[in-house]
C-alpha cells in the first residue's frame, strides 16, 4: 500500500511538473489587474506581454484542486492531440515539433514525464498469474501452489513434514534438501497470492533462488559482489530501490540513445538544407520512449486482467518496430529502405542501451 501511496504521488508530481515545462493556454477574457503582479507592467490581456503569468489570479481552495486536477488530466487540452499523433503518426508529431509547429502538441519533456510516471504507478499495483499452463514443479513447489488459505498452508507444511520423514529414513539426501529449502521458503513467504504485484513475485523469485542457492552474483569486483550479495538478504527492499531510481533516472535513456541515431545520420540534411542534429535526435528519443512507456502500461493492465490471447501479444511485440519505422521515415524525411535497415539498427541499439541502463540501475540500488 505505501508502495502505491508512493506511486500516486510520483504521478501527481510529474503532472504538475509537466504542467509547468508545458506552454499556458489562453485564458478567458475578462478583468484584470492593471499590473502584473510578477514583473509589474502593464496588462493589456489575458496575459502579461512581458513575462506570460496570467493577469487573473486564483485564489480559492477550489481554484487548488482545479489546477491539481487539470495539471494532471487536462495538460490543456493538447493531450488529446498529441497521443493520437504519437500513436498514429510519430514521424509527423516530431518533424511538425522539430519545425517549429508546437502550439498544438505537448511539448517532449512533459509528454516523457507524464507517461513514465505513469507508467511506474501503474507498474506499482500491476500483477499477474503465472499458472498459465503446465509447467515442471518439484514436490515443494507443487504443495505451496495448493496453499490457497491457512488451512491449506498446514496441510502443506504436514505434507512436506512427512515427505522430510520419509526422505530421512530411504537417504535420499536429495529429496531432503529440497524438502527442507522448500519448507523454509513457505515459511518464509506464506500463502501465494494469485493477485501479487510483479515486484511481489520477483522477490518470491530471488528468496526461491536465494533458498536453491542458485543466485551467483558477479560483477567482476570482489566488494561490489559482497554489496549485492547483502542487498540479496532484503530483495523487497532492493526491488523498491531499483524501483525508485528507475524512473528518477529514466531521463538518461535519453543521452543513451542519442548516440546511436547519430551514427546513422550524422552526414544526412532535412529537405530545406539544414543538417541533422543532436536536437532532432533529442526529440525522436523523447517521444519514442514516450510511445515504449505506453505500450508497458498497456501491457500490465492486459496481465493484471490475465488476458493472454496471440490476437493481443502478437500486434504488441510488433508495434515498437512499426512504430520506430514510421517514426524515422517522418521525421528524418527518408525512404522505406533507409528507414527499414536504421530500424533494425536501432532495436539493437535499443537493446544494447536498456541493458546498459539496467546495469546502471542495479548497480546503483546495490551501492545504496
Amino acid at each position: 500500500m505505501a508502495d502505491s501511496i508512493e506511486a500516486a504521488g510520483a504521478l501527481a508530481t510529474a503532472g504538475l511538473a509537466a504542467q509547468a515545462l508545458d506552454q499556458p493556454r489562453a485564458g478567458a477574457d475578462g478583468h484584470h489587474p492593471a499590473q502584473c503582479a510578477n514583473c509589474g507592467a502593464l496588462l493589456s490581456g489575458a496575459f502579461c506581454a512581458q513575462c506570460g503569468q496570467r493577469a487573473h489570479l486564483h485564489r480559492s481552495v477550489g481554484d487548488v484542486f482545479h489546477e491539481f486536477l487539470h495539471g494532471i488530466t487536462h495538460f490543456d487540452g493538447k493531450a488529446w492531440t498529441t497521443l493520437p499523433m504519437l500513436l498514429f503518426r510519430p514521424g509527423k508529431l516530431i518533424r511538425s515539433y522539430i519545425e517549429g509547429q508546437r502550439a498544438r502538441y505537448i511539448a517532449p519533456v512533459p509528454t516523457f514525464l507524464l507517461v513514465v510516471f505513469t507508467m511506474f504507478f501503474v507498474l506499482s499495483f500491476a500483477s499477474f498469474n503465472d499458472n498459465v499452463g503446465p509447467v515442471e514443479v518439484n514436490a515443494a513447489d507443487q504443495a505451496r501452489a495448493q496453499a490457497s488459505d491457512e488451512a491449506g498452508l498446514a496441510r502443506a507444511l504436514a505434507d512436506i513434514d512427512a515427505g522430510i520423514k520419509a526422505a530421512k529414513a530411504a537417504g535420499d539426501t536429495k529429496k531432503l534438501a529440497e524438502l527442507e529449502a522448500g519448507r523454509r521458503l513457505i515459511t518464509a513467504v506464506g500463502v501465494p497470492d494469485s493477485n501479487a504485484s510483479i515486484t511481489d513475485r520477483l522477490s518470491e523469485e530471488i528468496i526461491k533462488a536465494n533458498e536453491r542457492g542458485d543466485a551467483k552474483i558477479n560483477f567482476g569486483v570482489p566488494w561490489l559482489n559482497e554489496k549485492a550479495k547483502a542487498a540479496l538478504k532484503n530483495p523487497k527492499l532492493l526491488l523498491y530501490k531499483l524501483q525508485t531510481k528507475a524512473y528518477k533516472l529514466s531521463f538518461l535513456l535519453v543521452p543513451l540513445s542519442m548516440p546511436w541515431l547519430w551514427l546513422v545520420f550524422f552526414w544526412r540534411r532535412h529537405p530545406d538544407g539544414q543538417r541533422v542534429g543532436m536536437y532532432d535526435h533529442a526529440i525522436f528519443a523523447l517521444y519514442s520512449i514516450s510511445f515504449i512507456s505506453l505500450l508497458f502500461i498497456v501491457g500490465s493492465l492486459l496481465l493484471s486482467a490475465d488476458i493472454v490471447s496471440e490476437f493481443v501479444w502478437v500486434p504488441m511485440l510488433l508495434a515498437p518496430g512499426a512504430h520506430m519505422f514510421a517514426s524515422l521515415r517522418g521525421a528524418y524525411s527518408i525512404g522505406i529502405w533507409g528507414a527499414a535497415w536504421r530500424t533494425l539498427y536501432l532495436s539493437i541499439a535499443a537493446t544494447m542501451t536498456l541493458s546498459l541502463y539496467l546495469v546502471l540501475l542495479v548497480v546503483l540500488g546495490v551501492l545504496d
